[in-house]
């Protein structure tokens, strides 16, 4: 069987360009003022979650805990036991990020709505080279609920089909 080719003039192509430029325009111009028409508390929330996500680098749990309500609710992703208290958070992750060389958290994209603030982030735990602590890379959508300038609900959510590592560099 054969398949016609389909054929068009320069003027059809360029056209048919120009409404797909135009059309994604449109779209970065809709998510701009989206962005413009945030609050103060939401650019607060996301400013917060940012710093939190960032200051994981510092391999210290005491400078993560600031940003996390002392009742706060933690699950690693879904299945896993909840964490239910800034204690039990600190006696969990301090011997983990003790265990690390370095951690780098990539935000991807962010997007907040009030309390809420929703990021795509890869998360790269990267272990000494002598180390028995695998080093780790997940992509991750991650969910947090912001209260009174505290992090009280934060759970992260696998991105299906995207690779997820654990394992020697």
């Amino acid at each position: 069987m054969v398949t016609p080719m389909l054929s068009c003039s320069r003027r059809t192509w360029l056209a048919g360009s120009a409404a797909i430029g135009l059309a994604a325009c449109q779209q970065l111009a809709v998510a701009h003022d989206r962005a413009a028409d945030r609050t103060d508390l939401e650019i607060a929330n996301e400013t917060l979650v940012n710093n939190f996500c960032r200051d994981w680098s510092t391999l210290d749990v005491n400078a993560i805990t600031p940003y996390l309500a002392d009742d706060l609710t933690y699950q690693i992703s879904p299945g896993q036991p909840l964490i239910t208290s800034l204690e039990q958070f600190k006696k969990q992750i301090g011997p983990f990020m003790a265990k690390l060389e370095s951690i780098r958290w990539e935000i991807l994209r962010s997007y907040v709505i009030g309390p809420m603030v929703l990021n795509e982030r890869i998360d790269h735990f990267n272990a000494a080279a002598d180390s028995k602590t695998p080093s780790m890379r997940f992509q991750v959508a991650g969910e947090f609920l912001v209260e009174g300038n505290k992090i009280k609900v934060w759970k992260d959510w696998l991105i299906p089909g995207t690779k997820q590592f654990i394992g020697k560099l």
